[in-house]
């Protein structure tokens, strides 16, 4: 099982189709997790990685909320293509992060 020191995250990468699929796949899908969060009008994917995993894969996005406001995302693709939307990266104090910081492994 991967934790934070060991595990298989791929590079960091600036967001490509590949990242704007999974982007896709929260709107046709239903999942619309960020339709809870009542101020956040529009957000978009910035960077992401992916890490692969027996099951699947794992995606870690960046993502826009505008104003200089960023969140840090985890969803899980499996084989057969459905999508799950698994948690975003927080610490006691905030999930909000900046442009500058840099998207790493988390895993709740």
């Amino acid at each position: 099982m991967s934790d934070v020191n060991h595990n298989a995250m791929g590079p960091v990468k600036p967001a490509d189709d590949d990242a704007r699929e999974i982007h896709h796949a929260d709107h046709v899908h239903g999942l619309h997790e960020t339709d809870k969060l009542k101020h956040i009008s529009a957000y978009k994917v910035t960077q992401y990685a992916v890490e692969e995993v027996a099951y699947g894969w794992n995606y870690f996005a960046k993502i826009d909320l505008g104003e200089g406001k960023f969140v840090h995302a985890r969803a899980h693709k499996y084989h057969d293509g459905r999508v799950d939307f698994y948690s975003l990266n927080t610490t006691p104090e905030t999930a909000i992060w900046t442009q500058d910081t840099p998207l790493v492994y988390f895993n709740d």
